[in-house]
């Protein structure tokens, strides 16, 4: 979850992981760590909410919610973990939620603006 929120801050900034880790006095060693499931010290886990300006509970995945300076944003949520909501929510449609769920995909992605960009995929 943490890596997820991470990488989908960095992108929402135009930065890369590596060069924000950088930026906040981390070896690149520490990023791959957290690639791989590694979560930051409490220290890092606050220098980040700093740096993003986003919430302790949002980089941890505990709140869905960004807060910036007391205000809540809407929830912003990576495209992996939207992969999940939908897998997750499958297995409670019926027949016919199905079917509309089907139509109501392939509506969405002969829309270009919703289509999946190879150039820039969301890990």
């Amino acid at each position: 979850m943490f890596w997820d929120r991470f990488y989908a801050l960095c992108q929402r900034n135009g930065k890369k992981p590596n060069p924000v880790g950088k930026e906040i006095g981390l070896s690149s060693g520490i990023i791959s760590k957290w690639k791989n499931g590694g979560v930051p010290t409490g220290e890092t886990l606050i220098k980040l909410s700093k740096y993003f300006d986003v919430s302790v509970d949002y980089l941890l995945g505990i709140s869905p919610v960004i807060e910036v300076k007391d205000t809540r944003l809407e929830p912003f949520y990576s495209d992996r973990e939207l992969k999940k909501q939908v897998l997750d929510s499958l297995d409670k449609l019926n027949g016919l939620g199905l079917s509309c769920l089907a139509e109501y995909s392939e509506y969405l992605t002969k829309k270009q603006k919703y289509k999946f960009d190879e150039r820039h995929p969301e890990k």
